[in-house]
């Protein structure tokens, strides 16, 4: 187990500090007015505040007197450190209102209070107990989708992954620019390799120190990290475990290749999927320019509404 380093204890507490202050984008804009609410759920490591978006518009999603509306689960990145839970918050507002789904977008616990796998158990308790309280919220308990960007997906796959086990089937899941495998920070050889780019050497090493960074802090002890609730990519059951997914992944994405190899697994297996490529980098739904993030979107939105068609 590693050394416990205050130093970078101090200094994942400061990035999650920053990171609830990083509001949401105000684009795109919404075709319908969303409102807001929050609810407390309550998981293994105690209450959980979670932001809950409802629109007010009729969308395909939006139910009627025969059929609720649907549920989706958004879960945020910050590679396990960051708890911006509000960066996601367009993502969340725009589904809801084009789709006329429910979207819950959990405030998850994270390194330095918490560490492996706390965030991931705690995210599976918020979908149990959103199925275990569909009849009081008004949403369908048999359709039920998450999603995330970066780690958000991660914990979106480890959802999935421990809904299967427990034999409680999910709709649908979207992995933007997903994380798949942490026990690797640097994915692309460029970074060590002589007589390449010397910008590209320079990011990829920048991108494996971060991601170290990150790794440290939430899985203190390395050997955890090639466990398959830590690292989907080492799940030989996953691709049996997932419901269609929908893996976005950006040209410039130091990490694209998590979300590549779990297209090419999908695709052996014959699983239903989705592997869509942008002009960006990673968290393209965050950070991508407007017309990425507009397109992304959209995407999904056309995803979701093809899952109940």
């Amino acid at each position: 187990m590693n050394e416990f380093r205050p130093d970078r204890w101090i200094l994942a507490w400061s990035v999650q500090t920053r990171s609830r202050m990083t509001g949401a984008a105000s684009f795109p804009l919404t075709t319908h007015q969303v409102d807001e609410t929050t609810l407390t759920v309550p998981t293994r490591s105690g209450p959980m505040s979670t932001l809950v978006y409802l629109s007010r518009g009729i969308a395909p999603l939006s139910g009627d007197e025969h059929s609720r509306p649907p549920l989706h689960i958004q879960f945020h990145g910050g590679g396990m450190i960051g708890r911006a839970v509000r960066e996601d918050e367009h993502v969340s507002r725009y589904l809801a209102s084009e789709t006329g789904a429910i979207v819950l977008t959990p405030h998850f616990r994270a390194a330095p209070q918490v560490t492996f796998p706390t965030t991931e158990q705690d995210c599976f308790d918020v979908l149990q107990w959103a199925r275990a309280n569909a009849d009081r919220y008004g949403w369908d308990p048999e359709r039920i989708t998450v999603g995330g960007t970066g780690t958000g997906a991660k914990l979106a796959l480890n959802v999935a992954q421990q809904a299967h086990e427990t034999r409680m089937g999910l709709a649908g899941l979207i992995a933007t620019t997903p994380v798949t495998d942490v026990s690797r920070p640097n994915r692309n050889p460029i970074a060590e390799q002589q007589g390449d780019d010397e910008q590209d050497g320079f990011l990829h090493r920048l991108y494996a120190k971060i991601v170290t960074f990150t790794a440290d802090a939430y899985f203190p002890d390395p050997e955890s990290r090639i466990q398959p609730l830590a690292s989907p990519a080492y799940d030989l059951a996953l691709v049996k475990k997932m419901p269609p997914v929908f893996i976005q992944t950006g040209s410039d994405d130091l990490l694209k290749d998590d979300g590549e190899n779990l297209a090419k697994r999908l695709n052996k297996a014959r699983k239903p999927f989705l592997l869509t490529e942008y002009e960006a980098g990673h968290g393209l739904t965050i950070h991508g320019s407007n017309e990425v993030i507009q397109q992304a979107l959209d995407d999904q939105v056309v995803f979701l509404l093809n899952l109940y068609q």
